[in-house]
């Protein structure tokens, strides 16, 4: 079976947008972020849904290349690695945003303002090397 190109477009652009999106909050200090109280929650849910498309894209390749069968997000990325999907250098990031996900989705109160601020300021660049390597693999 080959992989659904639409589908992995309509998530890359999926990530793409959110992130975009999360751009407005990009050097918003504390007292402002949390000023608006949808301002955090909506980040988060921006965040959660980025990190889950890029998790599904790896899944569906997965899935589609015949690489295995992964039972947590963190082994969805471990394969991903493992086959060349996702470099080496990328793959703890990409651990990491799966163990953040999973945190936001069931120890939300785990997750604080200062946490989502620097991912905010500091990480959103991490998707790119993820949305390069799958347009360069599989969107010709």
């Amino acid at each position: 079976m080959t992989v659904d190109r639409e589908k992995i477009r309509q998530k890359l652009h999926y990530i793409r947008e959110k992130v975009n999106l999360l751009e407005q909050f990009k050097g918003m200090d504390k007292s402002r972020f949390t000023s608006e109280p949808f301002y955090e929650d909506a980040a988060i849910h921006m965040l959660q849904v980025a990190i889950e498309s890029m998790l599904d894209i790896c899944a569906h390749i997965i899935a589609r290349e015949g690489w295995g069968l992964a039972k947590t997000y963190v082994e969805i990325v471990e394969l991903a690695a493992k086959n060349g999907l996702i470099s080496d250098d990328m793959a703890e990031v990409y651990k990491n945003m799966a163990r953040f996900r999973n945190r936001v989705i069931h120890l939300y109160n785990r997750v604080d303002t200062e946490e989502i601020l620097n991912i905010i300021n500091n990480r959103l660049d991490d998707f790119q090397p993820f949305i390069s390597a799958v347009i360069h693999k599989y969107l010709p």
